[in-house]
């Protein structure tokens, strides 16, 4: 049905706003070494990314309902790229420098804003897992742009 290809579009638009905007955020800030910014966001979206996280699965049912209502087949080509994307997203935000390291990190962020830790230490932190964290939020960007060029152009 219609209404549930809607409802797919809108949360899935609501779930990459506000999953790609906080990781970009909180690149930026580790990437500048500013722990007050990386404490602002942390303070600002929570430990996890819950509204995110929450529209991305609401977006997932209303896209299979979406396909079953719609007359799509489950296994079409773009759709089976769509669900293989979607696992990589999954897989690669269990990673332990997602699950440990950027959620530690702002944990140490508010830390040494409460002065219970230097400053010193979440910056040196930072600089340590720069580089990493930035290949994370370049490959969520890309895999969901990945996703919305698949959804869009059904190029299998």
């Amino acid at each position: 049905m219609l209404i549930f290809k809607a409802l797919h579009i809108l949360t899935m638009f609501g779930a990459v706003t506000f999953l790609v905007s906080e990781a970009v955020f909180a690149a930026v800030a580790i990437w500048r070494g500013d722990v007050a910014a990386l404490a602002a966001i942390r303070r600002f979206t929570g430990r996890r990314p819950v509204v995110g996280a929450l529209l991305f699965l609401a977006g997932i049912g209303f896209g299979l309902l979406a396909v079953a209502t719609g007359g799509f087949d489950f296994f079409e080509g773009w759709l089976i790229a769509a669900y293989v994307l979607v696992v990589a997203l999954f897989a690669v935000n269990g990673l332990p420098i997602v699950q440990k390291g950027l959620v530690g990190l702002t944990d140490k962020a508010l830390e040494a804003e409460a002065g219970q830790r230097p400053a010193e230490e979440v910056v040196r932190e930072m600089a340590m897992l720069r580089g990493r964290i930035l290949m994370v939020v370049a490959t969520n960007v890309a895999i969901f742009a990945a996703l919305i060029l698949d959804m869009v152009l059904k190029p299998f």
